[in-house]
């Protein structure tokens, strides 16, 4: 088999915003591996509070093309072994995996979703994102976004309560809420989750700093709606810390390291009663393909990264109506549209 890589950016239709910063642009790393007549297509999103960078991202890949990697049939047993290198690399690892199933599908002639035993009927509707922006901005983005049955607010500034009631003067249609770590009181977060539920917010992402699980706990315990983990979870050992402070958590497979770990986490979350999310960077359709494959197990679904950005380098049809679609095809089921170019390690 052979690795090849090719950096990309993305560039993002509107100034994307939440409490802790903002920016216009993401870089992330597209890679193909290869095997006789097939490709399979990975990727790495590289937002800064990831760590991770394009170049790093190549170090790592040229670490893991050491690792044999001819038997695709223990696709499984690849990615095990490529999780073992160099500490954590996410989402360059998730890059790893989620070519790997690409690829894999593609020879057995399967859609991804299968080699999970999992059906592509009755996927959830994907809540579209709005980050934190003037008024103008948001009655735009609301306009844009005529289609999705579900937005998600970003919030966590002084004016939370002026953000809702202004886009509530736009729109009646429910709401899922982020905070990004942004509040600190916990009397001020329950005040606010029992005027956001009558404003017909369905749960609330990660209200406190990811390493208070006590104040998370104390709120999850009194909340109307379901406060979700994001920040405080990114991998399955993560569950075990986190699941006595939440009522649910947030799944991205560039966190988790890819498909393989993100659907041992769900198996995790359902034997512990945790409600699950499937949440998104900003991402290609590979990226948002790859966790659509899953999310037939999933309560709640976050997976707009590749329609926030107007330059996705695939052709692949993800969300029908508000609701998130799967192809009828092999392996992720996308087709790379532009003529990148690979640079083999």
């Amino acid at each position: 088999m052979k690795i090849s890589y090719s950096k990309y950016s993305l560039e993002l239709r509107h100034q994307f915003t939440i409490s802790y910063s903002s920016r216009k642009s993401t870089p992330i790393v597209l890679i193909k591996i290869e095997h006789d007549r097939f490709a399979g297509y990975g990727e790495a999103s590289l937002p800064p509070y990831l760590s991770e960078t394009q170049e790093s991202v190549i170090i790592f890949l040229k670490l893991i093309s050491r690792i044999n990697i001819d038997n695709i049939s223990n696709y499984k047993k690849i990615i095990n072994e490529v999780d073992q290198v160099l500490g954590n690399n996410t989402a360059a690892k998730a890059a790893v995996d989620i070519a790997l199933h690409d690829l894999f599908g593609k020879i057995n002639e399967k859609p991804c979703h299968k080699l999970f035993d999992l059906t592509a009927n009755n996927l959830p509707l994907t809540s579209f994102t709005i980050g934190i922006d003037e008024q103008k901005i948001l009655k735009q983005k609301i306009s844009e976004a005529k289609e999705f049955k579900i937005f998600k607010i970003k919030l966590g500034t002084t004016d939370d309560k002026k953000i809702i009631q202004f886009i509530r003067e736009e729109t009646d249609k429910p709401f899922y809420v982020d905070i990004n770590q942004a509040w600190s009181d916990k009397y001020f977060a329950l005040e606010m989750s029992e005027w956001l539920h009558q404003q017909n917010v369905l749960l609330i992402e990660q209200p406190f700093n990811k390493n208070d699980l006590e104040k998370s706990a104390w709120l999850s315990a009194r909340s109307p709606i379901p406060i979700i983990a994001d920040e405080s979870v990114q991998r399955f050992s993560d569950i075990e810390k986190i699941k006595n402070s939440f009522n649910g958590i947030n799944i991205k497979l560039m966190k988790c390291t890819g498909m393989n770990e993100a659907y041992q986490m769900i198996v995790k979350a359902r034997e512990n009663n945790l409600k699950v999310m499937m949440g998104c960077m900003t991402e290609t359709s590979c990226g948002i393909n790859a966790a659509t494959q899953l999310s037939s197990l999933v309560d709640f679904a976050d997976l707009d990264g590749n329609l926030l950005i107007t330059n996705d380098p695939f052709d692949a049809v993800t969300v029908v109506d508000g609701r998130l679609h799967l192809s009828k095809k092999n392996g992720l089921g996308i087709t790379l549209k532009e003529s990148l170019l690979f640079t083999e390690l």
